[in-house]
């Protein structure tokens, strides 16, 4: 089941490659901004010897979060409830909004979570470098299935739905194993990806390996929202796949 809704996932974006690239534009531009603008303002700062000015690396990553989360909620949309937009996707500001407060408690109550996990695994294992090193992957792995246990939340802010911790908890129970699955495909497509885009750079041409880098970041990154969208389908609305 892991594997399906991975192969789903990728499904949507083939199926769909010209919506995609549509409604992730604000995310192609802001991944050229950081491209061209971010690298030329580190090789000034190489050539002059001066420290990295951190203005403008900090409008970067904000127009980067914000092009971010309009393109996860735009795709969420376009997917489960077919909202289609213009040229652009429809800008919903508080979708948006409700989206990064759901993913930023999200990600501090899981952090909260290992942090006592690794501490408690620290003391009692401390001297057993083996078994320690075991109980750290272990953990991961558990935060990693918590946060796309939990994920439901997400798609649920970008439609305006109304849901819990305990509701998208309970909605992926049947399908607990499978979303564990899907997670680990999306890390081992993210390696993929990264291995072949070093691969190009380091043994053909920097410039195109620098192009399929930026290439594979997009899909790895709508792929892992295409996930989302289908786990949501899947266990909330009650889709098959």
């Amino acid at each position: 089941m892991g594997w399906k809704i991975f192969s789903h996932s990728v499904f949507l974006l083939n199926h769909n490659l010209r919506d995609a690239l549509r409604i992730s534009s604000p995310l192609i531009a802001t991944m050229l901004l950081n491209l061209f603008l971010g690298g030329a303002m580190a090789i000034d700062n190489l050539e002059a010897g001066t420290p990295q000015n951190t203005g403008p690396n900090l409008l970067l990553t904000l127009l980067s979060a914000i092009a971010g989360l309009w393109v996860a909620v735009a795709w969420h949309r376009f997917v489960l409830l077919e909202e289609r937009g213009g040229s652009l996707p429809t800008f919903h500001g508080s979708r948006m909004f409700a989206y990064f407060v759901v993913i930023l408690l999200m990600m501090i109550g899981l952090a909260l979570g290992a942090g006592a996990a690794g501490a408690i695994a620290g003391i009692a294992l401390s001297n057993i470098t083996p078994l320690f090193v075991l109980a750290m992957l272990a953990i991961a792995v558990a935060t990693l299935w918590a946060f796309y246990r939990l994920s439901p939340l997400l798609p649920a802010a970008a439609l305006g739905e109304s849901m819990g911790v305990k509701q998208a908890w309970e909605a992926t129970a049947s399908i607990s194993g499978a979303v564990l699955g899907a997670a680990l495909l999306l890390i081992l497509f993210a390696l993929l990806c990264g291995g072949a885009a070093m691969l190009v750079w380091f043994q053909v041409n920097i410039l195109i390996g620098v192009i399929l880098m930026g290439v594979m970041q997009w899909a790895y990154t709508m792929v892992g929202i295409s996930v989302l969208t289908t786990i949501y389908g899947i266990a909330v609305e009650g889709r098959n796949i």
